[in-house]
């Protein structure tokens, strides 16, 4: 009967492999489906970075497309606020003027060109009368009768852009018929469209670039090694924004990309968003290849797992033969791993909190990076490693593990004996009691992250902190002032009169002041308080912690700092001084917001004062800031209404009290307030350059007041207009005034110019040519305030000078003051030696009229006369004299 139970070797042979074919095909099943499960994972993980990156494609084209239609509605606002004065405005269009006035961004450069193709004014290195004619954006322009912006793809350029490539914008100057009348054009160099305020995630071979609709590249920018990444034939985009990918046909360098495009409302271009395709799987290889390498050894662990199974229904020696074999095997995989690799088995108390940690198993890697032999590490507990708080962190992290089952953290590993420190990557997996962990070092990559997030919020030029650190560091240090109950201080700096060292010297030696200033001042100040770089040539210094003071010991020391920082160096006789203003927490303001625009207010204030000093800021900064505002305003739209009257104030003969000439003087006829005085409102116009159409007004009303007279038989007698050292800029002034008198047929003897004697210190040389040229017209030049300035008598005999008026602070002085008695003798004789009419303002009391006839004086003007008057009163005072001639009034 036990017959039965014996099989001949070939049953055996049968059984066995029948037994192997039954493992085989289940272990095969297994591992088919893993790998199915792997290569999907995977695909479903490209899938996803390749839908990550249509989406940053997608909002760099968008984002890249508002900034550059940004910059071109600035470009065509800007052309049609041109076109506006060109055609609208009645006095010549100065763009040289206006650049002066900071009207125009550095990277721009307006020209107007007549109908005929000549250039008449611009903002760079092109002379007035240069031919453009024959270039491409005028004859659009010309031929075409929309009036719209025109874009040209870039090319040479002329004058101050000869030798480079430029982008040119216009737009066609139309007459009052409609018909062609001449182009604006604003120049701009490629890369001002390429600036990109998110550049830096711009990885090898990425690039953005804008393009015409159904034309040329306007211009591209690249990440590193983008240098070849175009077009190999002009792109067609259908519609007006996409994405889609391109293969390695379409580039010069071959690279197959994801571009992502989008049209630029309003205008005939496109900002196209390119993405190398080997920069979106580079990340994941990685990952990939940690996918596969797992999956390997769990499909060796099923292989092993199904080999013993038949072997142990086979033979126990075959079996463990086998295992050894699978052992080896798994063992071979592991070691070559990039991770390390641990196998932990815990033991637990009766509560069951874990007891012990053992290191069942783990790979060379995870030995090296433990700072043991694999050979000691295996068995051993985690107690002989670890103590204290690093073995009860463990503890906590596999008590995690147990109850989430995966874990997948980072961490930082501080120096130990043992082991270097670093940032590592784990990844843990419950496996029945045990735990699986890998573990992979991303300190490089950890690194550069924060290496990149530490240039984000740093200058490039000075190393200091920027602007960005400063948004985001101040809030916190606010906050912890707030919470403390401490003060705290921000000083803002400014570099006086920077620009004239750019000018002088170039940008490259500005950089190198900057850099120096930044040395000197983060040197003298203590080393807790924080220095920042906000933009140009200003600096913010944060007081924090402040316990004594209010910030003007810190600031005394950076002004000294500044100024010592030029000693010994090739811009030394640049004399480098500051502005500086302070505001103070929670006094002065308790957000961000609010500090910052204080100390800005307080630093302008200073500027104001004479600059090279600081003030703590103080709400009636803020208050005369705007009232002056409110003033601008309100003298624009006095100006455009004309809301002004001229009052005139006689002048008459020393000696003889005749009626000998008088001066204009303007008056605002306000809305609400009535009669505004001069005082009020000149410094306002001067400051904002109000005062050069303020001044053509004046002229125009005295020339028609003079020929109003003229009509009605009164006396014609010279009339003195005062004319600002703005208006000497250029000869705008003289053609109006040529003009003016030509319309109201007047003689130029009887008009006259009273300037200060500012006016003739002009270095630049333009206002004492405009003094020569209005001289050569007949017309009379008159110093004002004479003995308030620093005019010298070689200048006065130069320009010709007919008369100079003493000022009225001398003249009130007569009788009363040593000084001021000698004075007046003084420019009167100087008057008489340099055969120059002396006239004396402010005359009010008889006294001081003796005084001058005494001397010699030949004119008077003040309240003894008269007071300034309407232009109705002026005939009855020119029929009788003022006083006797024996000098009683």
């Amino acid at each position: 009967m036990n017959d039965s139970f014996i099989y001949s070797d070939s049953q055996i042979r049968y059984a066995n492999r029948r037994i192997a074919l039954v493992w085989s095909f289940a272990c095969v099943l297994l591992v088919a489906a893993l790998f199915g499960a792997v290569w999907l994972k995977i695909d479903i993980d490209r899938t996803q970075l390749i839908r990550q990156a249509e989406s940053e494609a997608a909002a760099r084209a968008e984002s890249y497309a508002e900034q550059v239609l940004h910059s071109v509605s600035q470009i065509d606002q800007l052309s049609m606020s041109i076109k506006y004065q060109w055609e609208h405005k009645p006095s010549v269009l100065d763009l040289e003027d206006q650049f002066r006035r900071g009207v125009y961004q550095d990277a721009l450069y307006p020209v107007a060109i007549d109908a005929r193709g000549y250039a008449v004014s611009s903002t760079r290195n092109l002379a007035r009368g240069t031919y453009m004619g024959d270039l491409p954006f005028f004859k659009v322009n010309r031929d075409q009768s929309k009036s719209q912006l025109h874009i040209l793809p870039p090319s040479p350029g002329r004058g101050g852009f000869q030798g480079k490539q430029i982008v040119r914008f216009s737009r066609s100057f139309e007459k009052s018929d409609g018909s062609f009348d001449g182009v604006v054009l604003i120049a701009a160099e490629p890369d001002y469209l390429a600036s990109f305020h998110n550049a830096a995630s711009l990885m090898p071979g990425d690039f953005i670039s804008v393009r015409f609709m159904q034309g040329p590249l306007l211009v591209s920018k690249g990440g590193v090694g983008a240098t070849y990444a175009f077009y190999a034939r002009e792109p067609v985009f259908l519609e007006d924004h996409g994405i889609r990918e391109e293969s390695e046909l379409a580039f010069i360098d071959g690279q197959a990309r994801l571009v992502s495009w989008k049209k630029i409302e309003g205008y005939p271009l496109i900002s196209v968003a390119a993405i190398n395709k080997a920069n979106i799987f580079k990340p994941y290889a990685s990952t990939q290849r940690t996918y596969i390498v797992i999956a390997g050894i769990v499909s060796l662990l099923l292989i092993g797992f199904a080999a013993s199974g038949a072997m142990d229904q086979i033979r126990n020696t075959a079996r463990r033969r086998h295992e050894a074999q699978v052992q080896s095997t798994f063992r071979l995989a592991v070691d070559g791993a990039r991770e390390a690799f641990y196998m932990v088995s815990p033991s637990y108390r009766d509560d069951g909190e874990i007891d012990k940690l053992f290191i069942e198993d783990c790979n060379e890697r995870a030995a090296k990076l433990s700072g043991y032999l694999r050979t000691d590490l295996i068995g051993k507990c985690c107690i002989e490693i670890y103590q204290g708080k690093d073995l009860d962190f463990l503890r906590k992290f596999f008590r995690r593990v147990q109850v989430e089952e995966f874990i997948e953290d980072e961490f930082y590993v501080p120096q130990g004996k043992r082991h270097r420190a670093g940032w590592f990557h784990r990844r843990a997996v419950l496996s029945g009691r045990d735990i699986a962990i890998t573990i992979r070092d991303i300190s490089e990559a950890r690194q550069q992250a924060m290496e990149l997030a530490r240039m984000a919020k740093t200058d490039t030029l000075t190393g200091l902190p920027n602007r960005h650190w400063l948004n985001d560091a101040l809030p916190v240090m606010l906050e912890r002032a707030h919470e403390a109950g401490q003060r705290l201080a921000l000083i803002a700096i400014d570099l006086d009169d920077f620009k004239n060292i750019n000018d002088a010297l170039g940008h490259r030696t500005g950089d190198l002041v900057l850099t120096s200033v930044a040395k000197a001042m983060r040197d003298a100040i203590s080393s807790k308080y924080h220095l920042a770089r906000i933009g140009g040539d200003e600096f913010i210094v944060v007081l924090d912690d402040l316990i004594d003071g209010d910030g003007s010991v810190e600031a005394q020391i950076l002004m000294a700092s500044i100024a010592q920082s030029a000693v010994g160096t090739g811009w030394e006789k640049f004399p480098l001084r500051a502005s500086i203003g302070i505001s103070v927490h929670p006094c002065d303001g308790k957000d961000v917001q609010v500090l910052m625009q204080a100390a800005d207010i307080a630093m302008y204030e200073a500027k104001s004062q004479g600059k090279s000093q600081y003030r703590h800021y103080d709400e009636k900064y803020a208050q005369k800031i705007r009232d002056r505002a409110q003033i601008e305003r309100e003298l624009q739209r006095a100006i455009q209404n004309d809301e002004f009257l001229m009052f005139y104030q006689p002048r008459a003969n020393a000696r003889t009290g005749q009626f000998s000439s008088m001066e204009a003087l303007i008056r605002w006829q306000h809305p609400e307030r009535g009669l505004v005085s001069p005082a009020e409102f000149i410094a306002v116009a001067e400051q904002t350059r109000l005062v050069i159409p303020l001044g053509e007004l004046v002229v125009r009303k005295v020339c028609a007041q003079m020929a109003a007279w003229r009509s009605q038989g009164v006396s014609m007698k010279r009339v003195s207009v005062n004319v600002s050292a703005l208006q000497l800029r250029d000869e705008s002034l003289r053609l109006m005034l040529s003009a003016c008198m030509k319309e109201h047929d007047l003689h130029s003897s009887l008009i006259a110019i009273e300037l200060t004697e500012s006016s003739v210190l002009d270095e630049a040389g333009t206002a004492i040519k405009e003094l020569h040229k209005l001289r050569d017209l007949g017309i009379q030049l008159q110093i004002d305030d004479f003995g308030t300035g620093y005019s010298s008598l070689s200048q006065l005999q130069s320009l010709n000078i007919d008369v100079i008026k003493i000022d009225q602070s001398f003249v009130r002085k007569l009788g009363k003051d040593y000084q001021s008695e000698t004075l007046c003798e003084t420019i009167v004789s100087i008057g008489r030696s340099l055969d120059i009419t002396v006239v004396a303002e402010g005359v009010e009391t008889a006294e001081q009229l003796r005084k001058l006839q005494s001397m010699g004086c030949d004119e008077i003007q003040g309240y003894l006369l008269s007071k300034p008057v309407p232009p109705e009163e002026i005939p009855e005072l020119m029929r009788r004299p003022f006083f006797e001639e024996a000098g009683q009034a």
